[in-house]
């Protein structure tokens, strides 16, 4: 019989932080729509009363952070709005004290009596919570100004103990993102004066305007481009990706995520765009930005990459237009939700065209004749200028001409 106290404590020691580490409960998102999760593996707690000791101290070199506010839909919006993974909620949440760090949000209203509501998260994934905190003040630009924030670290296990400042640093600094607010409070465990000011110098700085937003994605692009023309397609998605970022959308892999909105609505008042719609001009550095990624995936000769991007905007192109959630572009033969884009003059015609077309080069080396038969018209009604284009779709007419000559010289029905 494998007898494992016999083992070194050293390597008991190792087994018990990859049973118990945050890396090891970490589930990944069943879907793109849905933040990770996590599920801890504590039966090996209850094994003994020597392997608990061991094990628990194991446990504890996780980096907890526990969250409470008065309002029961911000564990929601949390999750499902910023993607954030949340440990628990409810009873479990409020009872826990092994955290490093309580986040107290609420309003200069609030009284202490009225009821509260916790979510515990990991030191990893606080990023993500300011980040989406971040999101929703740009969309809701007076929101921060009613909110106040309380910051208390401690060390969950020997009282009294000063945090290490690199840990510090990692549990407050996140904050800067968080700007405008009503009031902010860093206590406890000796915080150390260097690391609140550097977050308070932090939140000070002001967020860039949506002219500087615009203007930084617009020079991604074009630096993304010329990576493009020379060839080192790896660089241009990187700038691609930044430039994305700069516009307050996330890509990572396949996912990607449209944040802040109701920051890009109204005029703008000064730059390269002046007088412009914001919310235009960045609908138009999308399009453009999916345009060059899939060029840069045609490139690379990474087919189903360009058609993943491809055959996702043009589903949602279509269903901004028509409600149609579809993504089957198969039996789309007539297209006349292109039509009228293109008569309403949809912003990014040629852009839309670009994308329409090289996903059907991506369809095509991929075998998919079927959507590339589809494809084409409707980039020729987007690019009614475009020679190549135009010939393709000639070509492709061509080809059903003959075909439907063929089926008729046989006595075929059609």
């Amino acid at each position: 019989m494998f007898r494992f106290l016999h083992l070194p404590a050293e390597i008991r020691d190792q087994i018990y932080h990859d049973v118990l580490s945050t890396d090891t409960a970490r589930r990944p998102p069943v879907d793109d729509d849905e933040p990770a999760s996590y599920k801890f593996n504590l039966a090996i707690l209850q094994a003994n009363k020597q392997i608990y000791h061991e094990a628990k101290k194991a446990f504890q070199d996780n980096i907890f952070i526990k969250i409470t506010t008065p309002w029961p839909e911000s564990i929601d919006h949390i999750s499902s709005e910023g993607r954030v993974p949340i440990i628990t909620t409810g009873s479990r949440a409020e009872h826990f004290q092994a955290f490093h760090l309580w986040i107290w949000i609420d309003t200069p209203g609030f009284l202490l009596s009225g009821p509260a509501y916790s979510m515990l998260i990991c030191l990893e994934d606080l990023p993500a919570f300011t980040r989406m905190w971040h999101f929703s003040n740009l969309n809701h630009q007076s929101l921060n100004t009613y909110l106040r924030l309380k910051l208390t670290l401690q060390d969950p296990h020997v009282p009294d103990r000063k945090i290490p400042r690199d840990l510090q640093n990692r549990l407050l600094r996140p904050f800067g993102l968080v700007k405008n607010l009503h009031s902010l409070s860093a206590h406890g465990a000796k915080v150390l004066p260097s690391v609140e000011e550097a977050l308070v110098k932090e939140q000070a700085i002001p967020d860039p305007s949506p002219e500087e937003c615009l203007e930084r994605a617009t020079a991604l692009k074009d630096e993304g481009n010329k990576s493009l023309l020379a060839g080192d397609y790896a660089s241009a998605l990187r700038l691609y990706t930044d430039a994305f970022a700069a516009i307050h959308i996330t890509v990572s892999g396949r996912r990607r995520h449209v944040h802040a909105d109701g920051y890009y609505i109204g005029e703008l008042a000064s730059g390269l765009y002046k007088d412009q719609r914001s919310d235009y001009v960045r609908l138009v550095l999308r399009v453009k930005l999916v345009a060059n990624f899939i060029q840069a995936y045609l490139k690379m000769k990474e087919w189903e990459e360009a058609r993943f991007w491809g055959r996702r905007s043009i589903a949602l192109f279509r269903s901004s237009l028509t409600g149609d959630l579809g993504d089957d572009l198969r039996d789309d033969t007539k297209w006349g939700w292109v039509r009228e884009a293109v008569k309403m003059g949809f912003p990014a015609q040629a852009e839309m065209g670009k994308i329409l077309y090289r996903t059907a080069r991506a369809s095509r080396e991929l075998g998919y004749d079927k959507e590339v038969e589809n494809l084409i018209p409707a980039a020729a009604i987007c690019l009614p200028h475009d020679g190549l284009v135009q010939n393709e779709k000639d070509i492709l007419n061509e080809r059903k001409a003959e075909y439907r000559e063929y089926l008729r010289d046989i006595g075929a029905e059609f």
